[in-house]
């Protein structure tokens, strides 16, 4: 019976320390011997997935509903691979594309024919246009249901995609100002630090209860403070460079 109650103690052990080995890796998973790497984000926030970008960086499966932009819901650095805003996909390391390197590439914009209707979105096409990655369920067909003009992409007939614009260098990656998540709890009043020397400014409630600035929520020299159940997102520095 010792000897049973033992190896239950030990298997109790081993599985709750390889649940903290899986906790502790980090984002990113490698697949097909390393070549492939799946990085995604949860609840909208940015993800880093470390990799070596020197050899550039590709799309080739977007595994998310929300849909996964260069320049805007991804893109690499020379530390590896980001996602936001719910992006998940798998991208191929070090067989072209865009790098940490990289200043110049081609720029992703997504054009959608919702309801079946036309639609025209306006982008530099004279260099050519290519779909990057269909969204609908309606097939997106050159010159059927996508094409393009002088102006720009149009789609018709449920077509929604993202369409990659061949020689256009992508727009610069604004750096994501901080966030601050603050939370009032059973309404009581909290205080949560941060630098709000140039200004803050909420970006996302979070609560069903109203957050009035002034009233449920304000700063001062030392961070945010909220109550009477506000709970939201905050943006620091946001009147640097115009803001």
């Amino acid at each position: 019976m010792r000897s049973l109650k033992a190896a239950i103690h030990l298997f109790a052990f081993a599985v709750a320390a390889h649940a903290m080995d899986v906790r502790a890796e980090p984002a990113g998973e490698r697949l097909f011997g390393g070549d492939v790497l799946r990085c995604a984000s949860s609840d909208e926030q940015t993800v880093r997935c470390p990799a070596d970008t020197r050899g550039g960086v590709r799309l080739i499966r977007r595994n998310s509903g929300k849909p996964c932009v260069e320049g805007t819901s991804w893109g690499a650095d020379r530390g590896g691979v980001w996602v936001s805003q719910g992006c998940s996909a798998d991208f191929v390391l070090g067989r072209g594309g865009s790098g940490g390197d990289s200043s110049t590439g081609a720029r992703v914009i997504k054009c959608e024919s919702v309801g079946g209707r036309w639609n025209h979105c306006a982008a530099k096409t004279e260099a050519g246009v290519a779909l990057a990655q269909q969204l609908s369920k309606q097939p997106c067909l050159r010159n059927q249901s996508w094409g393009t003009d002088d102006s720009g992409v149009w789609v018709s007939g449920g077509c929604r995609g993202e369409f990659r614009l061949l020689g256009v260098e992508p727009a610069p990656q604004v750096q994501a100002k901080p966030l601050l998540l603050c939370e009032s709890r059973d309404r009581k009043a909290r205080r949560c630090d941060g630098d709000t020397g140039t200004g803050v400014r909420m970006v996302k409630q979070l609560s069903k209860t109203e957050c009035v600035e002034g009233r449920s929520w304000g700063y001062d020299a030392h961070g945010v403070w909220v109550e009477d159940g506000c709970r939201a997102e905050f943006e620091l520095d946001y009147r640097r460079g115009g803001g």
